[in-house]
């Protein structure tokens, strides 16, 4: 198929159409960020954390199974030629694991039916989302190719998941991940340095540590605390409830967290919010990545932050 500059204009707009109503911009996760991406939800049908503002005031809305289709149609225009590449697919949205069991399935076959290379069909998911599910539904979802969640745990203390109102627990973590395990549906987490500030970072790392390492993620991305415009957490730091962890101070944490680690999985801490970007295999490369780490931190406090942060900025291009 020859690719005409109508062909062009047309996939311009359809992109345009389908994404329109996530606004400026979304997040997907980083383990995913090259899976073709299926709206299904606008928004977190939670969306109470004090921290979060990553929905930029996007009401929660399941998409229709028509309007589902509508988009998937579009996409497998714009694939059109590159069907055998089209493999991996992620369910935009805060959580899209909130729909039912029989609105996922659906969506699987649509998916499925339009893209026949498919090979596993990924998504955020708060730990009540699959708790929610009997294990009989999630060996049906993998079976029609659900697979590679993401969970944002951010912390296993429930002293700061209380704390920054996320309305989950060290236990419902758990039990979700080893719920995953037992229906042979890989997943990813998410950790937040600096989530508990300074008072409660003691409580953030114990707790990380003592959760990640009863569960089997294959990934783990590991994010910094930053403070959106609008986000609740503003008005606990404005009052003092929280006090804010310095940057130098939420890499260090993070350290800590990575010493202690007894899993084997992928240590993924090259987000922009970190201080420090940096990526390996664990246990394999935990040496390595510790060094790094220590050479980067005797090197911030020996010479100027801010110098550290306008060269890491200027470059990061081309890493």
């Amino acid at each position: 198929m020859s690719i005409t500059s109508e062909r062009v204009q047309r996939v311009k707009e359809f992109k345009q159409e389908i994404f329109r109503e996530y606004g400026y911009y979304y997040y997907v996760p980083m383990a995913e960020a090259y899976a073709i991406q299926v709206p299904v939800t606008v928004g977190c049908s939670y969306n109470k954390c004090l921290y979060c503002k990553l929905n930029q005031n996007n009401k929660f809305r399941e998409l229709s199974l028509d309007e589902i289709e509508n988009n998937i149609t579009k996409l497998r225009y714009i694939y059109e030629e590159r069907l055998d590449s089209a493999k991996r697919f992620l369910l935009a949205g805060g959580n899209p694991f909130v729909l039912s069991v029989d609105k996922l399935l659906k969506i699987a076959d649509m998916i499925r039916s339009n893209f026949p290379k498919c090979e596993y069909i990924s998504c955020f998911s708060r730990a009540d989302d699959i708790l929610r599910k009997s294990p009989d539904d999630l060996k049906a979802l993998h079976s029609a190719g659900f697979d590679r969640l993401c969970i944002g745990i951010e912390s296993g203390s429930d002293e700061v998941l209380s704390f920054q109102n996320k309305n989950i627990t060290f236990s419902q973590n758990l039990d979700s991940m080893r719920m995953l395990d037992e229906s042979n549906i890989k997943y990813s987490c998410y950790i937040m340095l600096g989530l508990g500030g300074l008072d409660m970072s003691e409580s953030h790392i114990n707790g990380t540590v003592s959760l990640l390492n009863q569960a089997n993620p294959f990934e783990l991305t590991v994010v910094t605390l930053v403070l959106f415009k609008g986000a609740a957490l503003i008005e606990r730091l404005k009052s003092h409830e929280f006090r804010r962890m310095h940057p130098i101070d939420a890499l260090k944490e993070g350290r800590e967290i990575l010493s202690r680690l007894e899993i084997n999985t992928i240590w993924d801490a090259t987000h922009k919010t970190n201080l420090f970007p940096i990526k390996g295999k664990i246990p394999e490369h935990r040496v390595k990545l510790l060094k790094r780490i220590d050479d980067v931190i005797a090197e911030i406090e020996s010479g100027d932050l801010k110098q550290y942060e306008l060269k890491r900025w200027s470059k990061w291009g081309t890493e």
